[in-house]
């Protein structure tokens, strides 16, 4: 079954910051997610960081070049499974009742796609 939300984390260069960001999404309240980082060519330890993470739901891309963020964030969306899309910045954190308070407004308001 798919998730329900995937995380999108377009990270580059972002090894003193991509822990805490991995760590907040990876801690939410919503356990029913898939966090994908899609690391974008860093010519530093962000995708070794992201790597000692053990967590099944932490999928990793690696960039060998540098393509840039949105083009980062389209790998990423296309190797989403989830019925919603969350971005998160590398260099940003989530409070860790975020994704549930999303889901549940999208649902009581019976959002799709346009919502």
């Amino acid at each position: 079954m798919n998730p329900k939300v995937s995380v999108i984390i377009p990270a580059y260069n972002t090894e003193a910051y991509i822990a805490k960001a991995l760590e907040s999404a990876l801690e939410q309240t919503l356990n029913d997610i898939e966090v994908i980082m899609v690391d974008d060519g860093s010519n530093e330890q962000t995708v070794e960081v992201a790597k000692s993470f053990t967590d099944k739901r932490l999928k990793i891309i690696v960039n060998q070049k540098n393509i840039g963020v949105s083009a980062a964030r389209n790998r990423a969306l296309i190797a989403a499974q989830g019925e919603w899309i969350a971005i998160l910045d590398s260099d940003d954190w989530y409070d860790p009742k975020r994704l549930e308070k999303l889901v549940f407004l999208a649902e009581k308001k019976q959002c799709k796609h346009d919502c």
